[in-house]
């Protein structure tokens, strides 16, 4: 079975780090709203094929609908999907949208799941990111999510931030785990092209973290989560037992997956999709038989190069049996031939058939796969 993605584009204000497609003009609301309703009308059979075990709210900032807004949305997809096979249903918020009412709504409407945009535990560095909560909204957050009923609780973390300390990102990981969460998400922060940030870098006014230093909080983040049972099933991704999300562990095992609304990307074997990244283009699209969507087709070098990808992030690894039954010789030859100078250099373990990057050379993880590419 599927997951199913719904990408919810709207934010009250774009933070200084973020590439996601959004927009600040809420007024599109009730029009995007017909329009991903109208999306699944259209892909009905793909949804009834694929069917779906987990859906996912994703943006932009989906703690700006209503629940009348979620409720048009699950009254349209739940024609085509059994929503008592829906194991885990998330839903991301933001600190400074939740009331104890809004969160009971969100119970009421189906979601069992939390993703809770708390980024850091320091005020400077949040305002430093533009993000609009404090670190108190943070905290209270996760605590009223967790009095209203909420008991499988997500939040995100960024280190890597230009001029944040260990002392800093330690209060803010001591925070996170004294809150008793069950995942943890925790990214190193990116300048992704044309984002305020990477601007903000080639005019020389902020300044990258040092390797040195990102390493630090690094091996502080797993040392310290990893002592408190967090295991990191997923090289920025960390739960407890039995926590681990659903939604997001299909995409790293390759599962076909549906995404609806703007800048959404599906996988359907072999076959890519990615909606248009304009609100207005997507509605367009829908409502006047329009172009609103792109597909590709992933040939099996394309295939390869995914399956290694997303393998080498995980714990688990990459099943060395499994890549020989997928890929031809050619590819598979490749393969060895790298994997043979990555185990010479320490860089990958084996173990019981699988590959997976050693734990001291997870900070290279990017270079690991990158090396494992077919170009």
């Amino acid at each position: 079975m599927a997951g199913i993605y719904f990408h919810i584009p709207f934010c009250i204000k774009k933070c200084g780090y973020c590439d996601f497609y959004s927009i600040t003009d809420i007024s599109f609301k009730k029009q995007f709203i017909d329009a991903v309703k109208k999306e699944i009308l259209q892909r009905k059979e793909e949804i009834i094929s694929n069917g779906a075990d987990t859906i996912y709210f994703g943006g932009g900032t989906p703690s700006l609908l209503s629940k009348n807004d979620f409720e048009a949305i699950f009254s349209e997809i739940f024609k085509y999907v059994d929503k008592s096979r829906v194991v885990e249903m998330t839903v991301e918020v933001n600190p400074d949208d939740v009331t104890k009412e809004y969160l009971t709504d969100l119970l009421e409407v189906g979601f069992n799941r939390l993703s809770i945009g708390t980024q850091s535990f320091d005020d400077g560095v949040l305002n430093f990111m533009n993000r609009r909560h404090s670190a108190l909204q943070a905290r209270e957050t996760v605590s009223l999510a967790q009095k209203v009923g909420y008991s499988n609780i997500s939040i995100d973390l960024i280190y890597g931030v230009p001029g944040l300390n260990l002392d800093s990102w330690k209060k803010t990981v001591n925070t996170a785990l004294m809150l008793n969460v069950q995942h943890i998400s925790a990214y190193h922060l990116t300048f992704e092209t044309g984002t305020p940030f990477y601007q903000k870098l080639k005019r020389g006014e902020i300044a990258e973290l040092s390797d040195n230093d990102s390493l630090q909080q690094y091996s502080y983040l797993i040392k310290e989560l990893n002592s408190k049972g967090f295991v990191d099933y997923e090289i920025s991704n960390f739960a407890v037992s039995g926590f681990e999300s659903k939604h997001n562990s299909s995409y790293w095992t390759g599962k076909d997956y549906i995404g609806i609304g703007p800048a959404a990307h599906s996988l359907y074997g072999n076959i890519r999709r990615w909606n248009v990244s304009s609100i207005k283009d997507y509605i367009y699209g829908l409502f006047n038989n329009a172009d609103y969507f792109t597909e590709e087709y992933l040939s099996e070098k394309d295939r390869y190069n995914e399956v290694v990808m997303l393998s080498l992030r995980t714990r688990k690894g990459l099943c060395i049996s499994s890549l020989k039954e997928l890929f031809n010789e050619h590819i598979w030859q490749h393969f060895y031939k790298e994997l043979e100078i990555q185990l010479r250099n320490k860089n990958v373990i084996m173990e019981q058939g699988f590959i997976m990057v050693s734990d001291d050379k997870k900070m290279i993880t990017d270079q690991i796969i990158s090396d494992f590419f077919m170009i």
